[in-house]
Order: C-alpha cells, then sequence, then structure tokens
C-alpha cells in the first residue's frame, strides 16, 4: 500500500478527532475531486512497520482520544487493499473500541471478495464515488449526496446496507 500522508488531528474525517491516513493511487478520478494529488499510482510512499508503529505510538498522544480514518486516492483499490486490510485488522487488534472510518469510491453492495474482507475490521463505511453535480457541504462525513453512511457491523449482521446514526 501507498500513501500520502497521515495527518495526527483531523476534525474533518470522522466523528470527533481523528488520525487520518490517506492512500496514494486512485482509478476513480471524479470529476471536482478535493484530493486530486492522490490520483497518482506513482507518488506517495511505501506504508512500513514504522509508519504503522507511528500511528500505534500517537493515536493517544497528549491523552486525546483519537479514532482512525482511512482515506485517498482510494483505500480498496487492488494496489491498496491488501495493506488496508493489515492496517485495520492490526489497528482494531490494538484498538478494539476505537472507530475506523473508511471512505471508498466502490458501492458496498459491488464489493469484490477481497474488499469485502475489510469489512470484518472497520465500523463506518462512507461508499460511493464523489458526484460534482449532487455536492453538498452540507452534510457530515460526505462530499455528495449520493454517498452513504454505512453502519458496517449491523450491516453484516442484518445482511443488508444500515445507515450509520449520526
Amino acid at each position: 500500500m501507498k500513501f500520502s500522508k497521515i495527518k495526527d488531528n483531523d476534525i474533518a474525517n470522522g466523528i470527533g478527532i481523528t488520525m487520518s491516513l490517506w492512500t496514494q493511487g486512485c482509478p476513480h478520478h471524479c470529476k471536482g475531486c478535493f484530493n486530486s494529488e492522490t490520483w497518482d499510482f506513482k507518488g506517495g510512499k511505501e506504508f512500513t512497520n514504522n509508519d504503522l508503529q507511528y500511528i500505534f505510538d500517537n493515536i493517544d498522544k497528549n491523552n486525546i482520544q483519537r479514532n482512525l480514518s482511512v482515506l485517498g486516492g482510494e483505500p480498496l483499490c487492488s494496489q491498496n487493499i491488501d495493506g488496508v486490510i493489515d492496517l485495520c485488522k492490526e489497528f482494531k487488534k490494538n484498538y478494539p473500541e476505537k472507530i475506523i472510518y473508511l471512505w471508498t469510491g466502490y458501492v458496498f453492495e459491488q464489493f469484490n471478495e477481497l474488499q469485502v474482507e475489510v469489512l470484518k475490521y472497520i465500523d463506518v463505511l462512507i461508499d460511493g464515488k464523489f458526484e460534482e453535480e449532487k455536492r453538498n457541504l452540507s452534510i457530515m462525513l460526505r462530499g455528495s449526496s449520493n454517498q452513504r453512511i454505512i453502519d458496517v457491523k449491523n450491516s453484516l449482521i442484518n445482511n443488508n446496507v444500515i445507515i450509520y446514526k449520526l
């Protein structure tokens, strides 16, 4: 997996304060994307054990309780999915009480087998491509009204998409 940056104190991507990781590389190229610098698969840097340790060392730095947000680029594209699964799995093993948010341009019902694997570890999924004609800055955690905020655990239990209650 490649990533472009890690932000220690993010208040825009999640509820409360999160530590956010932006994956590098995106196949969607949504018109009007706010983060087009993450599209290039040749950019960014490889995510290493040192980067994982950085997250662990700083997730509760200064007694601030943070959750984890994984954005992109595209976390669930074939170039990033294995690393994202590993990151989320290790994070949940160490911090089972913390929430993992994940943004993807893919749609929950159309996930492939590998993309479904990440659902075991994340709590909140924001799915769907950004659609510029449906752009809405007044809705939480989304850029356009077609995107959904999904309660992953309840969706898996019910075998049906359950919208996350904010």
